[in-house]
C-alpha cells in the first residue's frame, strides 16, 4: 500500500566524470552525467524515471545505490524512523544497509556470472550478508525462484543455458534474497522480446504487493511507465524537469519536453490522427552543457530568460504534488494525450 511518508529522498544530487587528455591525462573538463537532482519515492510506490538515452537515469540509479560515488549531494534513507545519509557513509557502514536497496539491471546476462550455477548466483548475496545456515540459504533461493516462475531444478544451469526471460527473472529473484526495502529496476524489460516484457511487467507488480517493495523504475519507454508507475519523474540532460502523478503527466504535462517525450509514444493504429511534435536540434554535450535551461535550446516555447537564468523545480500552481522546472509552466497549457489515445496504448 502507497504511503505519503518518503523512504527515499534525492537532494542536489550530482555526478560529474572527469575528462582525462594528453600523455599525462591532465583533466581538461568534466561531464556533468547527473548535474543537480531533487526526487523522493515515497513508502510502498512505484515512481517512474523516464528519458532518453544518455540524460542521466542509469547513473542516477547507481548513484542512489552507491555502485558509483555521487560528486555532491544527499541521499536520505528512512530506516525505521530514523534518516540516514547513504552518501556520507564508507564501505564498512554503508554494508549493513546494501541489503535494503537492491537493482535489477538492465542486461539480465552480463549481470549474472557465466562461471557460477545459478543457485551460486541466488545464494551469493546471503553468504556476503552472513543471513541463515548454508540449507537455509538454498532453501530461500528455490523458494524464490519458484515465486518468479523458474524450477528450483534451475539451481544447477548456468546463465548461457537460460533465455533472456529466464535469466532477468533470476536476477530479479537474485534483488530479492535479502527482502530489500527498495528496488532499483534499470529498464528491466528494454532488453527483452516484447512477448516476454508485459510476463516480467505483470510478475514486478505481483512481487511488489506480495513482498511490500518500493520501486525506482527507469525506462525510455512511457509505456512501460504508464504500466507500472504512480508517479513518474522526467529528466532531461542530468536534471529532473517536471515530476508528478501518472495521471498528471499524461494527460496535464506543464514542460514542453514531456510534452515532446508523449508525441513520440508509437501507437498502433494507422488511423489514428495524431499531432507530431518534432524537437530541433540534438541534445546539447554534458560537458558543456548550454546556459540557464538546459532545454532552451530545443524548446519552441524559449524566450530571453531561459537562456540566461535556470529554472528550479518548483511546485506548480495549484497542484501539491506536480513540479516542473521551467520558467512559464504556469502560463500556458501544453498537449497531452487524449482519451482515445490512452486507449489505444492500453
Amino acid at each position: 500500500m502507497n504511503s505519503s511518508k518518503p523512504i527515499l529522498k534525492v537532494t542536489g544530487l550530482k555526478k560529474h566524470f572527469p575528462i582525462h587528455k594528453g600523455v599525462f591525462k591532465k583533466v581538461s573538463g568534466r561531464v556533468r552525467a547527473v548535474d543537480g537532482v531533487d526526487f523522493y519515492v515515497n513508502e510502498g510506490e512505484s515512481l517512474g524515471l523516464v528519458g532518453e538515452s544518455g540524460c542521466g537515469k542509469t547513473t542516477t540509479a547507481r548513484c542512489v545505490a552507491r555502485l558509483i560515488e555521487p560528486t555532491e549531494g544527499t541521499i536520505d534513507f528512512d530506516m525505521a524512523g530514523h534518516t540516514v545519509n547513504l552518501a556520507l557513509l564508507n564501505r564498512n557502514q554503508l554494508k549493513p544497509f546494501r541489503r535494503h536497496i537492491q537493482t535489477v539491471f538492465q542486461d539480465p546476462y552480463s549481470s549474472l556470472d557465466p562461471r557460477m550455477s545459478i543457485g551460486d548466483i541466488m545464494v551469493e548475496p546471503l553468504n556476503i550478508q552472513d543471513v541463515g545456515s548454508r540449507r537455509e540459504r538454498e532453501y530461500v533461493a528455490g523458494e524464490l525462484l519458484h515465486r518468479v516462475g523458474l524450477s528450483p531444478s534451475y539451481m544447477s544451469r548456468y546463465p548461457h543455458e537460460l533465455s533472456g526471460g529466464q535469466r532477468q527473472r533470476v536476477g530479479i529473484a537474485r534483488a530479492l534474497t535479502l527482502k530489500p526495502r527498495i528496488l532499483i529496476c534499470d529498464e528491466p524489460v528494454s532488453a527483452l522480446d516484447v512477448s516476454v516484457q508485459a510476463q516480467v511487467l505483470n510478475l514486478l507488480s505481483d512481487l511488489q504487493e506480495e513482498f511490500d517493495l518500493t520501486y525506482l523504475f527507469i525506462a525510455h519507454d512511457l509505456g512501460v511507465i504508464e504500466h507500472v508507475s504512480d508517479r513518474v519523474a522526467v529528466m532531461y540532460l542530468g536534471k529532473i524537469v517536471e515530476m508528478a502523478h501518472k495521471e498528471t503527466i499524461f494527460y496535464n504535462p506543464k514542460h514542453p519536453y514531456t510534452t515532446a517525450l508523449l508525441a513520440a509514444i508509437p501507437v498502433g493504429d494507422p488511423l489514428l490522427q495524431r499531432r507530431r511534435q518534432s524537437l530541433e536540434g540534438s541534445v546539447p554535450n554534458p560537458a558543456a552543457p548550454p546556459s540557464g535551461c538546459h532545454f532552451h535550446t530545443r524548446c519552441v516555447y524559449a524566450q530571453s530568460i531561459c537562456s540566461q537564468e535556470s529554472p528550479h523545480l518548483r511546485q506548480a500552481a495549484n497542484e501539491s504534488a506536480h513540479y516542473v522546472s521551467c520558467h512559464f509552466a504556469d502560463e500556458f497549457e501544453l498537449p497531452g494525450l487524449s482519451s482515445e489515445t490512452s486507449r489505444k496504448l492500453g
